[in-house]
């Protein structure tokens, strides 16, 4: 029977205190930062955009995780606390927020607790906006830079891998070398679990390929690459949700119970009690991009290729 791959923190011990996560995060921009403005070159746009795009990608990415993390966390900063009044307004006006529940503030600036949907969400907010002040051809652009985040997210899921922030998958009795593994990150279970964030990886690192080496060579119409950007990887982490630990923002079903019993090996068990009980937040980001990229690639027939001039 084929052993589990456990899991093992990839020790880096720097001066200036940057972990691994940070590590493959700035790899995966320096990657986008080689390939863009190539590919910009390629396409004949202005590869000088190609720094600054980056840089707003960075920014998106850093304020968007933390303002959807402090979404999907919601419900544990703002509680009603016996013998506190001000629901909403106590978390406002204490670092730490409630006794025992999670901070406004500290969770905010705190090193970890990022989304990475609302990073790129926001990243491509602020590029649209550069775009749009410095009318430049949004569509032209968009599709140059859908490799480079393609690659991008493939890296960074990484980044959560080795990290053990969380990003794990249910517990599992399933004996998969590489998509199964045993978690010894920040919550030390000692259960096998689906190994979700190489999975979203190797699904990103797949699309990239199709990306990079087909489609931008086949003279798509203008947006058609940044719809089948959206509806990949839409798909993508939608169906990587299903076997994600995540909270449904409207359960379909009675949600698990967190139960911390340590079973006959002396392992704790919480994990074991998860299961899909409703569309979590990623999932209805995912169906909305799906959506929006199908809507433009029919409305625009985008599958069809642009008329060579003769």
């Amino acid at each position: 029977m084929l052993d589990y791959i456990p899991f093992i923190r990839i020790p880096v011990i720097l001066e200036n205190g940057l972990s691994t996560f940070s590590l493959l995060m700035m790899l995966a921009f320096l990657v986008g930062s080689f390939l863009l403005p190539k590919e910009f070159e390629r396409r004949k746009l202005d590869p000088s955009h190609s720094d600054w795009l980056i840089f707003l990608g960075i920014l998106g990415t850093l304020i968007g995780a933390k303002i959807f993390f402090i979404f999907e966390i919601w419900d544990q900063i703002f509680v009603s606390i016996p013998g506190y009044d001000g629901k909403y307004l106590y978390p406002l006006t204490h670092w730490d927020g409630f006794p025992g529940q999670r901070g406004l503030w500290s969770s905010l600036f705190s090193g970890g607790g990022l989304v990475f949907f609302g990073g790129m969400l926001f990243g491509l907010l602020f590029i649209t906006l550069y775009f749009r002040y410095f009318k430049l051809d949004t569509g032209s652009y968009l599709d140059a830079i859908a490799p480079a985040m393609s690659i991008g997210y493939a890296i960074g899921r990484l980044g959560c891998f080795v990290s053990g922030d969380g990003c794990y998958g249910f517990a599992t009795d399933a004996h998969i070398p590489l998509f199964v593994f045993e978690f010894h990150g920040a919550h030390p279970s000692g259960v096998p679990v689906w190994n979700t964030p190489v999975m979203e990886s190797l699904m990103a690192f797949a699309y990239f390929a199709y990306f990079q080496y087909w489609a931008r060579y086949q003279n798509f119409k203008k947006w058609s690459l940044s719809a089948q950007f959206f509806m990949i990887h839409g798909t993508a982490r939608l169906l990587i949700e299903f076997l994600r630990v995540n909270k449904a923002v409207f359960p379909f079903v009675d949600p698990p119970e967190i139960v911390n019993i340590p079973d006959a090996n002396g392992n704790p068990t919480f994990l074991s009690g998860y299961y899909w009980h409703g569309f979590s937040q990623s999932q209805y980001i995912s169906l909305a991009l799906i959506l929006i990229g199908v809507i433009v690639f029919v409305k625009g027939k985008l599958w069809q290729k642009e008329v060579q001039s003769a």
